[in-house]
């Protein structure tokens, strides 16, 4: 099925496996305006960070964090989810960094921590809660490039009791193991959850924001604790003989993923309402550092000075990659990638849609700049891009990475895509995804999914 049609900002629309959109309520209803919030870290923690987590964490204050999953994307998404899971639980989110040894980031990128890409001050104050980075907490070789001893045990390893997800509702019976426990120098024992958070009608790891939040309250908590027989626990490294398995930790609650977690239904991303959008991903926005390197390089792609103004364009996400795994025929890709020619009809739609949304009267009714983001490395590729009139920002890749760090690239890529006055990516991609959602909420813009694979 093509996406050929943006859904209307003010009606309800539904496409399974889509985003569909409505009206945000921020912008239609009126509301008392909230308490202004006080973000301070000092509120939330003892002080600066410390060699131990437990003594920066105030006594009167609960949290709660979990781990990496993979890919860039898919751990913002995790984040998000943390976030929403902390609104729920009155707990404070402690968002890991970015691991650093990911294999399609390449070898040797830095452990990015969240702060150093999303305004987290902002995002506290807009969504009225304290949102932590795992650097404000404990001390750590954060945004530095990647060490293999960091993902190694370590003599001063913090004992941490945490609940597993996967252990209870995959297959296979174990814990998702992460390396992010080990750069935290965190010695990480997993007690299963009970089947009862499994969300209603799935398996293979479903379960719900309402399920957890019940889990590790006071009462859900004891509960778990109690049942009998006693639920399953792991430890990725064993203890001495003479250390008992840890419970779950009160304090500080922790899971092995929070990526498969949904407020009533699966694949809440791609549909409305989206709880966890509405309530934190569309207030997640970039820092001022990272908006202003996206805004130089695409002055240099536009040939402009730097006091010079970028002008409307529409962004593009080509999906490639790993997504040549799921191709039935991995040697012909011409075969099930989508063709640039299909991008370039439905860059056709939207520009006529930013028409008929604004008006004839304005800048945006005649939108002919195309920016195109891809993680396409052919270079034959790239120049199809360019014979067709539209621009990139490939050949500054190794700049960026340069200069800015491995995993930089891809954040700036994600900024471009956010920047569009209307969007079109590629199906089943988290990235154009959440890139389409961003246009649809900071821009007011239209957006396609190209669909691929079956041609």
């Amino acid at each position: 099925m093509s996406v050929d049609k943006s859904p209307p900002l003010d009606e309800l629309s539904h496409s399974e496996g889509l985003i569909t959109t409505s009206p945000n309520p921020d912008r239609s209803t009126a509301k008392a305006t909230p308490p202004v919030f006080a973000w301070d870290k000092l509120h939330f923690l003892n002080g600066q960070p410390t060699r131990a987590f437990r003594d920066n964490l105030k006594s009167d204050l609960k949290y709660v964090t979990t781990w990496n999953y993979g890919g860039m994307t898919n751990d913002v998404m995790v984040w998000m989810n943390m976030i929403h899971l902390g609104l729920h639980s009155n707990r404070t989110p402690i968002l890991f960094p970015l691991a650093g040894g990911e294999d399609h980031v390449g070898l040797g990128p830095e452990t990015l921590s969240a702060g150093n890409v999303f305004d987290l001050p902002r995002l506290s104050q807009a969504i009225q809660h304290p949102v932590l980075d795992w650097q404000d907490v404990k001390r750590g070789r954060y945004n530095l490039p990647w060490d293999g001893m960091d993902y190694h045990w370590h003599d001063d390893d913090e004992l941490l009791g945490c609940w597993s997800i996967f252990q209870t509702l995959t297959a296979n019976k174990m814990p998702l193991v992460r390396e992010m426990p080990h750069f935290l120098h965190l010695d990480v024992q997993y007690t299963a959850v009970p089947p009862t958070v499994e969300l209603d009608g799935t398996e293979g790891g479903h379960t719900s924001f309402g399920a957890l939040s019940q889990l590790i309250s006071p009462t859900g908590r004891s509960e778990a604790l109690s049942a009998q027989p006693p639920l399953p626990t792991y430890g990725e490294r064993p203890l001495p003989p003479t250390t008992p398995h840890p419970e779950p930790d009160d304090q500080l609650a922790c899971f092995d993923n929070l990526y498969w977690v949904w407020s009533a239904k699966v694949w809440e991303w791609q549909q409305y309402p989206s709880p966890t959008w509405q309530s934190v991903g569309t207030h997640m926005h970039y820092t001022k550092e990272v908006d202003e390197i996206a805004t130089r390089y695409l002055q240099r792609v536009f040939g402009l000075k730097e006091d010079e103004h970028v002008p409307p364009f529409i962004s593009i996400h080509a999906r490639h990659g790993d997504f040549k795994n799921l191709c039935q025929n991995s040697q012909d890709l011409a075969s099930c990638y989508a063709p640039l020619t299909e991008y370039a009809r439905h860059v056709r739609d939207v520009a006529a849609e930013l028409g008929r949304t604004h008006g004839l009267d304005s800048p945006l009714a005649n939108v002919t700049e195309v920016v195109v983001t891809s993680d396409e490395s052919d270079p034959e590729w790239w120049k199809e891009v360019e014979k067709m009139g539209w621009h990139h920002m490939k050949s500054y890749e190794s700049e960026i990475a340069r200069r800015y760090g491995k995993r930089y690239p891809s954040i700036i890529d994600s900024v471009v895509q956010a920047r569009g006055a209307a969007f079109v990516g590629t199906s089943q991609s988290t990235m154009s995804i959440i890139a389409a959602r961003r246009v649809i909420d900071w821009n007011n813009g239209p957006w396609r999914l190209v669909e691929w694979g079956h041609r």
